[in-house]
């Protein structure tokens, strides 16, 4: 008998242990399934949970494979990566990517349209449907940056009504998002308890939401919502919930983990199934025996700054215990046997540190000049990093200098390559570093199986 089984485990607050108890199962999945199931206030805790670990999965690996493969950070020469890194796509390397961000959409749709005919608190049905909106927007915006148009699906459909659903335009995909981000935000609680921690807040979906205005503002609509996006983050930064971590090193400790740099983390242990992420594996320097960072990498920070040594390591000790000189992200097996493939490390999906270098590139945008807060945000970034101050006046040098900020502090953090894109930048840094480039390369390939499946309702991206 096929199953279908949502993991419950994932330290959201709702269950803190893994054991035959954690897990629901939904098999056969069916009509009769579906409509027995969803029936009390128990029912949808444990439905959103399920959609927590949709987006838990994406951060353990899939994210990296959409983000810093992709960008000027290193080019991955081993499996399907290396299609990722050099546009070189097989068929249905996308898939994995699609289907899941379609598999948070479709359980946080089915919570939405049956939620409000079942009786319970009206605070927890209300933070239920918050969490649902956030993460239906935070799968259509990941979509929307890959892969440009995407079917817009709100409701719950059978597979043949799905089947039927063709690319809905970017602009839309957006209005999608931003109307879900911020009915989100008045949903949604602005504290946590202990037991919650993991969950989220209204800050998170202010956060997102800024990103998504951000990125409205850029490639490819070129619409200006900076001044949208000044209110939020003004307003998570005010909470005065978050602080701005002393020293760098200690905001990616174990002892720290989940301390108040972090808004939003994707959480990880070891030792539970399915719990842990291979994501640091990824950033060794070889894989397969093949080298995977860009010569440029290690150049890109300034003498001095702490940041460096700490992404990238000059030295590496394999599993048989031999030392190769060369370039190692230590980010996030900090705390960990370097040996080892797993790491119980949370992954910072959004920290307060790039909320600031958020709000002093909103505030420029908005000003079009330099103020004066943007430039003591961004030297308040580098003074932790151990580099000296900038006296920049000039908006465009502002720009640069925040890109290049950006890259420094936020490297391996999967924020590298949508900055590109949207900053107009991702074509000249992939040609930089040896790739025949050109704007085709801004979206990825909608997966063939689903083209083939829809006889011809979808559309295939320029350029595959």
């Amino acid at each position: 008998m096929k199953k279908y089984i949502l993991l419950i485990a994932v330290a959201m607050g709702l269950s803190q242990t893994a054991c035959k108890e954690d897990f629901i199962d939904l098999s056969p999945i069916s009509s009769a399934n579906i409509n027995s199931f969803y029936q009390s206030e128990k029912d949808f805790e444990t439905a959103i949970v399920g959609v927590y670990n949709v987006f838990q999965s994406v951060h353990s690996t899939m994210w990296t494979e959409y983000n810093e493969f992709r960008g000027d950070t290193y080019t991955h020469i081993q499996y399907s990566y290396a299609e990722i890194s050099n546009n070189t796509f097989q068929s249905n390397t996308t898939a994995t990517m699609w289907n899941t961000m379609y598999r948070m959409i479709t359980y946080s749709n089915i919570i939405l349209d049956r939620i409000d005919a079942v009786e319970m608190d009206e605070g927890v049905k209300a933070r239920i449907k918050g969490e649902a909106q956030f993460f239906r927007a935070y799968a259509y915006f990941a979509l929307v940056r890959i892969y440009g148009d995407v079917p817009l699906i709100t409701k719950e459909v059978s597979t043949s009504e799905a089947l039927e659903i063709g690319r809905t335009p970017t602009k839309e995909v957006y209005a999608q998002i931003t109307m879900d981000l911020t009915a989100a935000i008045a949903s949604l609680p602005t504290s946590l308890t202990s037991a919650e921690q993991g969950r989220l807040t209204k800050y998170a979906a202010e956060v997102e939401l800024s990103r998504a205005y951000m990125t409205m503002s850029g490639y490819p609509l070129k619409e200006n919502h900076w001044a949208d996006a000044k209110p939020l983050l003004e307003d998570v930064i005010n909470s005065g919930q978050f602080i701005f971590s002393p020293t760098y090193e200690e905001i990616f400790t174990l002892e720290n983990e989940g301390g108040a740099e972090i808004i939003l983390g994707a959480k990880f242990k070891i030792g539970g199934v399915g719990e842990s992420t291979q994501y640091q594996r990824q950033f060794n320097p070889t894989y397969g025996g093949n080298p995977l960072f860009e010569n440029g990498v290690y150049e890109s920070f300034e003498s001095g700054d702490i940041r460096r040594d700490f992404n990238i390591a000059q030295e590496y000790t394999t599993l048989v215990g031999a030392t190769i000189e060369a370039l190692n992200n230590t980010k996030f097996d900090y705390g960990y046997d370097r040996a080892s493939t797993e790491s119980g490390m949370d992954f910072p999906v959004q920290r307060y540190t790039d909320v600031l270098l958020m709000y002093a590139e909103v505030l420029a945008e908005v000003d079009g000049a330099v103020p004066a807060k943007s430039l003591e945000i961004l030297n308040q970034v580098r003074t932790r990093a151990g580099l000296e101050e900038l006296a920049i006046t000039d908006l465009s040098q502002f720009r640069v200098a925040m890109q290049k900020e950006r890259r420094s502090e936020l490297m391996f953090e999967c924020v590298r390559w949508f900055d590109l894109v949207r900053t107009e930048m991702a074509v000249d840094a992939l040609k930089a570093i040896g790739h025949d480039a050109n704007e085709n390369w801004l979206l990825f390939p909608l997966p063939q199986t689903e083209i083939d499946k829809m006889q011809g309702v979808l559309k295939q991206n320029p350029g595959y």
